[in-house]
């Protein structure tokens, strides 16, 4: 059992007095077990979205993460053998680069696994944001096993290590757009260099937790089963404190709209309401 970790202190954020708009789509879905996504003793079929954070600021269209995209419908991405982690369903129309008008200024990710990176080939996109910690695991294994990743994204690591940034929420972070309202947070456990977002909107705040947890039950206290923690986590303890932090976060912060990574309850989206 791990251990138990102290409580964080933790001042809730607010909202932002500005025209940003967070809106959450589905690209598709991965369609998996539930007895090999929650511990709770249940199974049965779970139809997992493959989530993206849009953020429509004033100066700029953000993302967070990128889902997956054309060549996953076409069968060509991901390649063997990460093609065996989960039937995988790209609807038409709804890949990022079918619902965007133009390219996004940044995408920021979560963390770097073939499904939240996948869509990254359709968007050229002007900056690509993520940690040194992934980029360094990631880049040298194989983004998804794509060369294509490797060469034609623009990667933009960012340091987020205590001493080399601010701390937002008790977490190391990096202020977007330099106005307070995006933030980029250290979030590591799932990936060694996993990262939150938070928004700070018009109508709320909201944050991004990728992977740290996959479904809402997650945060309610059931954990991944124990050899699913084993495959897909790379630093337990540290996985198990983030997923503390979360938790902690949402219970005391009930204004907070915390977007886990593949939440089905999520699959017709959601969107800021005015305020």
């Amino acid at each position: 059992m791990p251990l138990p970790l102290p409580p964080y202190e933790i001042e809730c954020p607010a909202a932002v007095s500005s025209a940003i708009q967070v809106e959450v789509v589905n690209t598709g879905w991965v369609h998996n077990d539930w007895k090999r996504v929650v511990d709770d003793g249940r199974s049965g079929p779970i139809h997992m979205p493959l989530l993206v954070g849009v953020i429509s600021h004033p100066d700029a269209t953000i993302l967070v993460d990128s889902g997956l995209g054309l060549a996953t419908r076409q069968g060509s991405y991901p390649p063997f053998p990460l093609s065996l982690l989960g039937s995988h369903d790209i609807p038409a129309g709804m890949a990022m680069v079918e619902r965007l008008a133009e390219p996004p200024a940044i995408v920021l990710m979560t963390h770097l696994h073939y499904d939240h990176v996948g869509g990254l080939l359709d968007l050229n996109a002007g900056e690509v944001w993520t940690t040194e910690a992934d980029l360094s695991r990631y880049h040298g294994v194989g983004l998804g096993l794509s060369r294509a990743l490797k060469t034609q994204v623009n990667w933009v690591p960012k340091r987020l290590e205590d001493g080399s940034s601010t701390r937002v929420l008790g977490r190391p972070a990096l202020d977007v757009l330099g106005d307070g309202s995006t933030w980029y947070l250290s979030l590591p456990g799932h990936t060694p260099g996993a990262a939150a977002v938070l928004v700070q909107a018009e109508d709320g705040p909201w944050l991004f937790v990728g992977d740290t947890a996959w479904v809402d039950a997650h945060l309610d206290g059931a954990r991944r089963p124990w050899l699913t923690r084993l495959a897909v986590d790379a630093e337990p303890r540290g996985a198990h404190e983030s997923l503390q932090w979360v938790r902690q976060l949402r219970d005391e912060c009930p204004a907070l709209r915390v977007i886990t990574g593949h939440e089905p309850s999520l699959a017709d989206g959601a969107r800021s309401t005015p305020p």
